[in-house]
């Protein structure tokens, strides 16, 4: 078989029959990159769940993933559960599940994440995906991933193909968003319970620098307004959190691992509206 020959003696068998229908569009070597790098996701709901699942079916095999939440009937309309799996804790599930795509798969799990074990779950991280709904937490873990220099990708559940990165040349987390926190320790956030909600309502309100947005979530009148009042949970349909899903497992792979398509440095955005079939280009700052 083509390939056959240039197989990694450090890959087995199991190994080779999962990737090999991927080489063509990565090399052998870019391949080995992907398997041998550690990859951190924050957040294993409608978006981090299948990014986890995408990247050991391309064959990484060190992955790190962190969930507090368990799965409800709410989460059926959007992520990887069925009704067998409510109230199983997130980080269990996806633990079996991809030990069954690939056995070799080395996963470690985390239940809480603060700012006591952060140092410990990004240990040899190369990359850190960030989909997780908590602001807070979010902070916390930005901060962290800037001081040891690890890029954050980062997009939403939402109806535009893109993603953006946190690094040392971007806009940082907090300034990008708008949250004023930079200067406050995180211990003066947690006792905060109105800058909490501020912070809240400044992440929500970004929702409406995306062009159209309002189309997209008003269809029922009053929606959008009861999502950014904190009245009404955000807006999850399947066929759009599992794209973007998938955009988040490209840009992780082809910017973030293998740096063959460049980053996309917060505060912009570029992207693609499909609705209306046109680019997408801003500045979600």
């Amino acid at each position: 078989m083509v390939f056959e020959e240039k197989k990694l003696k450090i890959w087995n068998d199991q190994y080779w029959n999962l990737i090999k229908r991927n080489i063509g569009m990565i090399s052998i070597s870019e391949q080995n990159i992907i398997k041998e790098a550690k990859v951190t996701i924050f957040g294993v709901g409608g978006l981090g769940g299948p990014i986890v699942c995408q990247l050991v079916r391309c064959g990484c095999e060190r992955l790190t993933i962190c969930d507090n939440d368990k799965f409800t009937e709410s989460n059926l309309n959007r992520q990887l559960c069925t009704l067998d799996n409510i109230g199983e804790y997130k980080v269990d599930f996806f633990a079996d599940y991809v030990k069954k795509i690939n056995p070799e798969v080395l996963i470690k799990k985390f239940y809480e994440v603060n700012e006591q074990n952060l140092s410990s779950i990004l240990i040899e991280s190369e990359l850190a995906v960030l989909s997780l709904d908590d602001p807070l937490t979010s902070i916390i873990i930005s901060r962290e991933c800037l001081k040891r220099n690890i890029p954050l990708l980062e997009s939403w559940g939402i109806p535009y193909l893109c993603a953006w990165y946190f690094t040392s040349k971007s806009l940082d987390y907090e300034s990008c968003y708008g949250l004023e926190t930079k200067e406050l320790s995180i211990d003066k956030i947690q006792k905060s319970t109105d800058l909490q909600k501020k912070i809240k309502t400044k992440m929500l309100t970004k929702l409406t620098k995306f062009p159209g947005i309002r189309e997209r979530f008003d269809r029922e009148p009053g929606a959008l307004n009861g999502i950014l009042s904190g009245r009404l949970p955000s807006v999850s349909f399947a066929p759009i959190v599992q794209l973007s899903a998938s955009y988040l497992a490209f840009e992780a792979i082809f910017s973030g691992l293998l740096k063959i398509k460049p980053m996309i440095l917060a505060p912009h955005i570029i992207g693609y509206d499909y609705f209306e079939m046109k680019p997408l280009k801003f500045k979600i700052s």
